[in-house]
């Protein structure tokens, strides 16, 4: 079969979070030596605090962009990943000059809030949203709990579920390089209300031993300071450490250092940072929302706790921070079930399918 064209739209690094890293994760698999893989970078390109005359002349210049490529005399699919928000609105621009150039449209929803951004829409919007739905050859989610919930609150489309994978290191070793006497517990992603951020400093005030490492940006403007004003009220200065963002082999190191995982959200999608921990043999504790249960047996790859249960939350820290060999087996078992099942090209094979599909 001749290699057509994929035109993959969405924030490319070094935007932060779940969709960029996917993103960057599909450009260096496979896939680009099955299909002919454009990326088109929709991240956000003008400074913070910009005048309303430059927001509308970038997106001007970004949709021209994207029309000169869907101009080319080429059999091609768009396939955009999207979230909620306005985000969402911007990208359904995309859609429709993709449709008008009768170029079939895939989209791939990301994030943990469109069941909430699909709750608050006022009629006009809702039924805008479905009208976009309806204009799409096929809609990615992320898991069958977020089909039925898609299903449930815009009706029948056609929906297809292509789980988030990671790339697999095939020179993986259970062996850490961390020397330190405590053990190393990681938040890795961008920090905020929604992903339990306020319940897991409180659990670690009873926890001992151990020192929790948060990774990631600001998703909720001014949490550093509300973070570090917290820790040092409650005196867990040797507890807790603020490492901001991580990228490339500095985010590798934190993943090869750290003995346990946690994400205590109350939402999510299918949280990209669970497959990369899991896929370096490192037990989770997590909360069972989103995708999660799909890729999280409880008392398997690691423990499940009750979202905003601060002393399920403490409890299941101390279970794996006392008892290393529950670490290991777990985290073993985290590892094998990524492999098996959320390796990166097992996405690939997936989208695959999707695409000859819509061809």
């Amino acid at each position: 079969m001749t290699k057509f064209r994929v035109i993959m739209a969405g924030p490319m690094p070094p935007a932060i979070g779940g969709m960029s890293t996917v993103l960057a994760d599909l450009r260096n698999s496979s896939l680009k030596d099955q299909v002919d893989l454009a990326f088109f970078d929709t991240f956000k390109s003008t400074p913070e605090g910009r005048s309303i005359f430059t927001a509308i002349k970038s997106k001007l210049k970004l949709w021209l962009k994207w029309i000169q490529l869907l101009k080319e005399n080429v059999k091609t699919i768009v396939h955009i990943h999207t979230c909620s928000g306005f985000t969402f609105f911007l990208d359904s621009v995309l859609i429709c000059l993709a449709r008008l150039f009768s170029v079939p449209v895939i989209i791939h929803i990301h994030g943990a809030r469109f069941d909430r951004f699909v709750d608050g829409l006022n009629p006009f919007l809702l039924k805008y949203v479905k009208w976009v739905f309806a204009r799409c050859s096929k809609i990615i989610v992320l898991s069958s709990s977020w089909e039925k919930i898609f299903v449930g609150k815009l009706g029948k489309f056609p929906y297809v579920v292509v789980e988030n994978g990671v790339p697999i290191d095939k020179t993986f070793t259970s062996d850490k390089s961390n020397k330190n006497n405590k053990v190393e517990i990681l938040f890795l992603g961008n920090l905020t209300e929604r992903k339990g951020v306020w319940e897991l400093i409180d659990a670690m005030q009873f926890v001992e031993g151990a020192v929790l490492n948060f990774v990631g940006g600001e998703e909720d403007i001014g949490i550093f300071q509300q973070v570090e004003e917290l820790v040092e009220k409650n005196n867990l200065q040797n507890k807790i450490i603020i490492h901001g963002p991580k990228y490339g082999d500095d985010k590798n190191d934190f993943l090869g250092n750290s003995d346990v995982f946690v994400l205590p959200s109350y939402a999510e999608g299918l949280p990209i940072s669970l497959l990369e921990a899991m896929a370096k043999g490192i037990p989770v504790i997590v909360t069972p929302v989103g995708g999660i249960p799909a890729v999280v047996s409880n008392q398997q790859e690691g423990i499940l706790v009750k979202v905003g249960d601060k002393k399920e939350l403490a409890d299941a820290i101390n279970r794996l921070v006392q008892n290393p060999n529950l670490r290991h087996t777990m985290g073993m078992a985290a590892r094998k079930r990524c492999e098996e099942q959320f390796g990166i090209e097992k996405t690939v094979q997936k989208l695959m399918n999707v695409y000859t599909e819509v061809l």
